[in-house]
């Protein structure tokens, strides 16, 4: 239960940074990175008093920037739809002998 519960946070977390990042989507942040700042963040709010924890967050959510993704590299071949192979492979045919 407990991990559902971070999964969630984590989400909410890296889609707040993905909304205050302009033109970059939550998709374009790497999760592995911004999980591991939320984890960090959780760790360090047991010491820390109540009335800091709004700055804590928003100073999260400004480090969004450290979890930006690069961009994706073009194709360097054109995607192909191959011919769907036969399912029994037929005999040649035989010539036949003109009489």
């Amino acid at each position: 239960m407990g991990a559902i519960v971070a999964r969630q946070d984590n989400f909410h977390k890296t889609s707040l940074m993905g909304r205050l990042l302009k033109g970059y989507w939550p998709n374009q942040l790497s999760f592995s990175e911004s999980c591991g700042m939320v984890m960090r963040m959780l760790m360090t709010l047991q010491g820390a008093s109540p009335g800091r924890i709004p700055e804590l967050m928003r100073d999260l959510a400004s480090m969004g920037q450290l979890v930006k993704l690069p961009t994706r590299r073009g194709r360097a071949f054109p995607r192909v739809v191959k011919e769907r192979p036969w399912k029994y492979p037929t005999a040649p045919k035989k010539s036949q002998s003109v009489a």
